[in-house]
């Protein structure tokens, strides 16, 4: 393990819609955005003493980039995948083939083709947020 992974560098990754999420109808999460739910993220992670970098792309194949750019700074993945969930056949190759651990939080998407370390479905995001960088943490 390189010095990089030991630092517990966390990447996270929003998928499509996310920066629209004020829009979303949550029951638990109202009034939420992709500011305050990144804010929430990062305030866990210094908890957890991670370090997090945060990307949100609507493109699965930018997501695959990215992924494949960081793999090597990088010890642990959170994806809010979204339509991903069911779709994301690229991107779960890619981590396939990278064996990068990682957990997806999914926001009314039953999990499909994405499966990781652990899907989250729960509808508080700041509480799913929560849940998996504590896993992601334990995992690595």
């Amino acid at each position: 393990m390189t010095q990089k992974q030991t630092q517990k560098n966390i990447l996270i990754i929003h998928g499509p819609n996310m920066n629209l999420l004020g829009h979303r109808t949550i029951e638990a999460s109202p009034n939420i955005t992709l500011d305050k739910l990144n804010r929430n993220l990062r305030r866990i992670a210094g908890k957890l003493e991670l370090k997090l970098k945060i990307f949100q792309t609507q493109d699965e194949a930018r997501a695959v980039t990215i992924v494949q750019r960081q793999r090597n700074k990088i010890c642990g993945l959170l994806l809010f995948p979204g339509p991903w969930q069911k779709s994301g056949y690229t991107l779960q190759d890619t981590l396939k083939l990278l064996s990068i651990p990682f957990v997806t939080i999914s926001l009314g998407e039953k999990a499909e083709v994405l499966l990781g370390l652990k899907n989250i479905e729960e509808p508080d995001l700041f509480q799913a947020s929560e849940m998996a960088l504590i896993h992601l943490s334990d995992s690595i």
